[in-house]
């Protein structure tokens, strides 16, 4: 008995020297946090869905081949939009481990950078980009001036008709000859569109108007502010 008592004793001792032990070690391993990638875009996540029309590897964020494959017919919901090698990618996930290109897919993906929204649809074989921009309300300045005397109401009748004829301007369809430059309104390369310096061979977009920038005609991606070379696309109205 006496021995059997001190077999316990002994029993309780090593147990209780083990447990403080185990409870550090079920709390060793953590989840390391996600970084925010440079040159990805967020979208409205479960607003923009997309299907795939081919079956393929996915690739990383780099644009290589991963194990993963995307089967043509999959659903998925997109997270972020990011140009890689001048194509469009379209995220599954929000970790930004694997990536589709969006010619491959069907569907309609939003994003917003600063106060421009992008919308992307694309049909399995192009992507086409609307934007659209947030204005700022002018209405009271509006309407102090339209009080001081006829004349200033006069003016401001003649500023909505011009603004009016602008606005007119019948959006078409361009697709790229081959990699197409983005230029500013004075014909400077920029390095900000999406992210990139330049639309890649076979994109479709929207022109919004032309504009001839240092006797060279140019169609607007988005009027003021980003602009391709008509030499460098095909028009269809």
């Amino acid at each position: 008995m006496k021995l059997s008592h001190k077999l316990m004793m002994v029993s309780a001792a090593v147990l209780m020297g083990v447990s403080p032990v185990l409870g550090m070690a079920s709390n060793s391993v953590q989840a390391a946090p996600v970084a925010h990638a440079k040159g990805v875009n967020n979208t409205y996540g479960k607003n923009s869905r997309v299907e795939m029309t081919k079956t393929m590897k996915f690739v990383d964020r780099n644009g290589k081949k991963t194990s993963k494959t995307a089967t043509k017919g999959g659903k998925y919901t997109i997270w972020n939009v990011k140009t890689i090698n001048g194509q469009v990618y379209y995220s599954i996930q929000t970790d930004l481990k694997y990536w589709i290109p969006a010619s491959a897919t069907q569907g309609t993906v939003t994003y917003k950078s600063g106060n421009t929204t992008y919308t992307l649809k694309s049909d399995g074989k192009k992507v086409t980009t609307t934007t659209s921009t947030a204005k700022k309300s002018t209405s009271k300045k509006t309407t102090k001036k339209s009080t001081k005397t006829t004349k200033t109401t006069t003016k401001s009748t003649s500023t909505k008709k011009t603004t009016s004829k602008k606005a007119a301007v019948k959006p078409v369809k361009i697709t790229m000859k081959n990699k197409a430059y983005v230029y500013d309104k004075n014909g400077k390369r920029v390095n900000n569109y999406l992210n990139t310096k330049y639309i890649g061979k076979g994109v479709t977009v929207k022109g919004l108007g032309t504009k001839t920038i240092n006797g060279v005609k140019y169609y607007a991606l988005q009027p003021n502010r980003y602009y391709v070379k008509a030499s460098d696309v095909t028009v269809k109205q």
